[in-house]
């Protein structure tokens, strides 16, 4: 039994003595606590580790060894040709510039150049399951020193070594020899991709990337990045359809059986209504889902204008927050000469291209191969395809799955047919019309059966689906006469700025919402961000999140601002300006000139300055009501040129037109 001990008012002496034994009982206390609370702290620090990006933590001091160190200028002769600094969100300093993202092939990705004899320390702890991913290459350019090296002497090559430092032992994890890449009139490159499970401690650690040979030739190591897997995470798809028509899918009312599984796909999320582009072609409506910016603010409005490398990306606040960013694109005006590759670990082109009747199918190969390889990460994949673009082209039997018996093209290149953007304006007969609709039908059918349709599949085969927000839309739209002419790109109509939303959320929130709001794809970034939990700077984006709408909290429709350049792409097709007040949407026409109309093959279509439509009761844009609604089109033109009158201008910067980008333009149909 605890003996109860009393304390004599007159015992002055013992009081002290207890005194200073209770206070060691306490600070004994108080030390274990704090030492139980630290294990626990760094247990949960270490339980909620995703990614430690050895190129994001590169700084000086990191530098140990460095050819670099020795070299006080600027030169770019000192990196390889196809390579430029990196400029994403969360890369801190670039020291040397070291920190780089390399094109070649038909990818762009991000490297840490290690010219040998080059050595880099990082300190971090290394959590349990966790692992090592990495590539290391060599690149041979023009900008490549001379090989000097005896012939088949390992000095022509470089080895690559990573090293673990841990309580003063060294231990060698990795180590493999790189030849030389040969000696050709274009760029060669030798690389291997290596995952290496890291020992399970949870102690402090330095991890050392160490490159020795001979000539310090251009050695690098591809995105380093120590992570854990991690099936729990959820994960943002977002795929992109060029030249995709709203009314032409089964799930926005379209009577035709074109998009069986685009159609599920709406069933299982929220299926946005009224969502508008930003713009009628392919380049600034792509910068404008990426930023959440209207083309007024992000200001690339021409075919030789890239992004301004400070503007803020979706892929930049992905990545900063532990997800693996990766596309797989048509290239084109979506290439990452144009800025695109910001934010992402790797950024590939070209298979979803027009060069290949199949790209939608060659999409989701690529998606398919990523998904088997890359499983346990926390994911950002962006999708983009030219499928249903011109020319109609698709494999047998979608080519004709939607043609008349009697029917003139089984394939055609319609723009070239009509001879190039001077004869948009030319009226083809009924029937082929009828014809160029029927294979625009059979090429979306297509895509909905070799892309959505296997990408729910496998997302369901790898238990991937219903943690996956699945973000489908497109870019801008096709005209078939509507009215009164054909292609895209020079007009606001909604058959040109009308495009496709759904949204598949994950755990099936909001699973057969309709949503009749009008809104902005600039809305599709923030929403992202929203359901991930990422905070961003809310002044930064003209978008905002669509969760008040879909919870019910927001009851009006939202502005949407749609608009082309005067002469893109040397259309002669004078500037157009299109914002909405509510259902009423107006188009501000400016003026063709002589000169212009004097281009084209056929006149263009007689059009009024203003036009209002409500798009309520007109969706088909027949009735113009400008005059009838004097105070509604002023409103609309008076907050237009609030906004105009406001942006403030950006640097944009000239991108380089090579010849590999120049034919995939060409094969669109943009460039002559």
């Amino acid at each position: 039994m605890f003996k109860r001990i009393s304390y004599p008012s007159s015992s002055a002496k013992r009081r002290p003595a207890f005194a200073k034994s209770a206070q060691t009982f306490l600070l004994v206390f108080f030390f274990i606590f704090l030492a139980l609370f630290s294990v626990q702290c760094k247990k949960a620090s270490l339980s909620q580790f995703k990614t430690f990006r050895l190129i994001d933590h590169l700084e000086e001091e990191n530098i140990i060894q460095s050819p670099f160190k020795k070299i006080k200028t600027k030169d770019s002769r000192l990196y390889p040709l196809e390579s430029f600094p990196m400029n994403d969100l969360g890369i801190g300093e670039n020291p040397y510039q070291l920190k780089r993202k390399l094109r070649y092939g038909s990818g762009t990705f991000n490297i840490l150049l290690a010219p040998p004899e080059t050595l880099y320390k990082f300190k971090t702890q290394i959590p349990d399951k966790s692992v090592l991913e990495f590539s290391i290459g060599m690149v041979r350019d023009k900008n490549s020193v001379k090989k000097t090296s005896p012939p088949d002497s390992e000095e022509e090559g470089t080895v690559f070594l990573v090293t673990l430092e841990m309580e003063g032992r060294e231990k060698i994890l990795f180590q493999k020899h790189l030849d030389l890449p040969p000696e050709t009139d274009k760029p060669t490159l030798t690389q291997s991709v290596h995952i290496i499970d890291l020992p399970q401690t949870d102690k402090k650690a330095t991890v050392s990337l160490k490159t020795k040979g001979g000539e310090p030739h251009f050695a690098y190591w591809g995105n380093p990045v120590i992570y854990r897997a991690n099936n729990e995470d959820k994960n943002v798809i977002l795929i992109s359809i060029d030249t995709l028509r709203a009314d032409n899918l089964g799930c926005y009312g379209y009577e035709k059986n074109t998009s069986p599984n685009i159609d599920f796909l709406a069933s299982e999320g929220a299926l946005f209504l009224h969502p508008f582009s930003s713009s009628p072609w392919t380049l600034p409506s792509h910068v404008s889902i990426m930023t959440s910016l209207y083309c007024i603010h992000h200001q690339i409005y021409y075919s030789r204008e890239k992004m301004d490398p400070s503007l803020l990306t979706l892929a930049d606040l992905l990545r900063e927050n532990n997800f693996f960013s990766t596309a797989f694109t048509g290239g084109g005006f979506v290439s990452a000469r144009y800025g695109f590759a910001k934010g992402f670990d790797a950024y590939y082109e070209g298979r979803g291209g027009v060069f290949h009747m199949d790209s939608a199918q060659l999409i989701y190969e690529s998606f398919s191969d990523w998904i088997d390889h890359n499983r346990g990460k926390r994911f950002f994949l962006f999708l983009h395809t030219y499928q249903p673009h011109n020319p109609y082209v698709c494999p047998s039997p979608y080519n004709t799955q939607f043609l008349d018996k009697d029917a003139k093209w089984e394939h055609v290149n319609l723009l070239g047919y009509l001879g190039g953007k001077q004869g948009i304006y030319k009226n083809l007969s009924e029937k082929e019309r009828k014809n160029a609709k029927g294979l625009y039908y059979g090429e979306i059918h297509y895509l909905d059966q070799n892309l959505i349709g296997p990408l729910i599949e496998k997302l369901k085969q790898t238990g991937l689906y219903d943690k996956t927000m699945i973000i489908f839309t497109s870019d801008h739209g096709e005209e078939f006469f509507d009215h009164g002419a054909w292609d895209h790109g020079h007009s606001l109509y909604n058959e040109s700025i009308r495009v496709p939303l759904i949204i598949k959320f994950p755990e099936g929130k909001f699973k057969g919402k309709k949503i009749r709001h009008f809104i902005s794809q600039v809305d599709i970034m923030p929403t992202i961000l929203d359901e991930m939990q990422i905070d961003y700077p809310k002044l930064m984006t003209d978008g905002k999140s669509l969760f008040p709408i879909l919870k019910g909290r927001e009851k009006k429709d939202r502005m949407f601002l749609s608009d082309i350049g005067s002469n893109v792409l040397h259309s002669h097709i004078p500037q157009k300006i299109s914002m909405n007040n509510g259902p009423y949407k107006l188009i501000l026409n400016k003026k063709f000139s002589q000169k212009d109309l004097d281009y084209f093959m056929a006149p263009p279509p007689n059009t009024d300055p203003l036009e209002l439509f409500d798009l309520l009761s007109d969706p088909k844009e027949k009735s113009n009501i400008a005059q009838k609604n004097p105070n509604i089109t002023t409103a609309i033109l008076q907050k237009i040129n609030e906004i105009y009158s406001q942006a403030k201008k950006r640097n944009t910067e000239k991108t380089e037109i090579d010849e590999k980008l120049k034919e995939q333009l060409k094969a669109l149909g943009y460039i002559h």
